[in-house]
């Protein structure tokens, strides 16, 4: 890659509550999986560089989904394939033989992708020390369409009265399509059915998963299909869209079947059912073995319009936090997913209440903003994020109705980075709820009790570590920050 224009040449300070690795490129999510003690995340990673290329799979381990561990690589690539996104399973019962009888093997499915681009089959390696190192199987691959664009298996243990077996769902890519096979042993696969296309289809489909989720306040369950979409996301660009359904071991019926569009006009677009309406929430996927009630998945916090153009420091590449995923029932009937972000601190080390007003807060830690507005609120609440020089970083604007994030160019020098995203909220909120992350390099924003999600890359930002929030709010308007670290806020009403 060529060097970075001067204005890209900056210090990347490191998120503090984000994952980022310690050197090098990553992107997607893969292979997410908890082994009872701890978390385990795979990723995207070249292990020669901080472009995009040499697809490998990174291995991280954690016990509360902040604090991670980085290890070896875990799946290098290899001289005819690289190891693109996918998915593990631990093989409880041996179906695959791997087993050796005293533990059960952790098996990667994922996507072999020749380096000359002619093919893309889905192939599988095994471990037999907890997903530390993997073995590839010898005859690979284990599904191989003879398709260029076949990619992103993502695998689980499917339970029904007849017994149970394996669901791979993954991607014809370019067909906008989701093809469901089922398999015994993790082998031999059989196709059973196909999704799509439906809802946007601007950009191709990536990355799907399916998985179950409780309705809060009932003990119904629901399917959810995720797919992300590159571009034609909401926000421009990445993005990832959701479908509700039923799933019946071989077919998944959505509950509103859609029309295919291609717009990538925003009043199009916010027709759909979206993930998250910011630019930068890209690729999630649920983890492995742990309850239909705590169903968590963890997205790239990056978009493909300008991911492999982001200033770097030695690394490139973040994940968003761990988000617990529910579903509501609103007004109409229909269900909405529901984000609670994972691995807060319990208690913040610092925190002020803001009174009404303009007020100035010194920012030197990550810090975490709730807004209460009021249902009688007329005005709209401004949240400003500046540089030490006073120069704005970024804005958030909350009112009846509406969320916007506008986000300047600052320190990256990409025409399509300095952006305005637009989040509705739901209809008939009597009040309204905002929690605002703010990390080194990025701002995440949950409403509406977690009905929407917002999330924006600041990148190359030192913020919020000598930083200055402005807030402008009426009287029907309460907020309180709260700092994770031991430097204390600042406020200057």
């Amino acid at each position: 890659m060529a060097a970075l224009p001067e204005a890209q040449q900056v210090a990347v300070k490191r998120p503090q509550l984000h994952f980022t690795a310690k050197k090098n490129w990553i992107n997607d999510p893969n292979g997410l999986f908890f082994d009872g003690k701890q978390y385990h995340l795979y990723f995207q990673y070249n292990p020669n560089g901080v472009g995009h290329g040499y697809m490998s799979w990174g291995h991280a381990v954690s016990t509360d989904l902040v604090n991670w561990e980085e290890l070896p690589v875990a799946i290098l690539h290899g001289d005819v394939a690289d190891i693109f996104s996918g998915s593990i399973v631990v093989d409880r019962e041996n179906t695959t033989g791997f087993g050796d009888g005293t533990v059960a093997p952790v098996i990667a499915i994922y996507t072999a992708a020749a380096k000359d681009d002619t093919n893309q089959s889905q192939a599988i390696a095994y471990s037999l020390d907890g997903g530390t190192t993997f073995t590839k199987y010898e005859q690979n691959p284990v599904l191989d369409r003879g398709s260029k664009n076949f990619r992103d298996p993502k695998v689980f243990r499917y339970e029904s009265e007849q017994g149970s077996y394996w669901v791979m769902v993954a991607v014809e890519a370019i067909e906008r399509r989701v093809l469901i096979y089922r398999s015994e042993n993790l082998k031999d696969w059989t196709e059973l059915s196909s999704f799509g296309p439906q809802a946007a289809i601007a950009g191709i489909w990536e990355c799907p998963d399916l998985f179950q989720l409780p309705v809060s306040g009932t003990d119904q369950l629901k399917w959810v299909l995720i797919v992300s979409l590159n571009p034609g996301g909401i926000a421009g660009g990445s993005g990832t869209q959701y479908f509700i359904g039923e799933f019946d071991g071989t077919t998944f019926t959505p509950d509103e079947v859609q029309e295919g569009w291609d717009s990538l006009e925003y009043e199009s677009l916010k027709q759909g059912r979206w993930l998250d309406w910011g630019r930068d929430f890209y690729a999630g996927v649920s983890f492995h073995s742990l309850p239909v009630g705590q169903q968590t998945i963890i997205a790239w916090m990056s978009n493909w319009d300008y991911a492999r153009e982001l200033p770097e420091d030695g690394w490139r590449g973040s994940m968003g936090t761990a988000r617990r995923l529910d579903l509501v029932k609103n007004l109409d009937g229909k269900f909405e997913i529901r984000h609670r972000i994972l691995g807060l601190p319990a208690a913040a080390v610092a925190q002020t209440a803001v009174p009404a007003g303009e007020s100035r807060i010194e920012l030197g830690s990550p810090a975490l903003l709730e807004l209460t507005v009021d249902a009688e609120a007329t005005d709209p609440a401004v949240l400003s994020l500046f540089r030490a020089d006073g120069t704005l970083i970024s804005e958030l604007t909350v009112e009846a109705g509406l969320i916007q994030h506008r986000r300047e160019a600052g320190k990256v020098d990409h025409e399509l980075y300095a952006s305005n995203q637009r989040m509705p909220l739901p209809a008939g909120s009597s009040g309204l709820d905002v929690k605002v992350l703010v990390d080194h390099g990025s701002i995440e924003i949950l409403a509406a009790n977690g009905l929407r999600s917002l999330t924006d890359q600041l990148t190359g930002e030192s913020a919020p570590a000598y930083a200055t929030l402005r807030v402008a709010a009426g009287a029907n308007v309460s907020v309180k920050v709260q700092a994770f670290s031991d430097n204390a806020l600042k406020l200057n009403a």
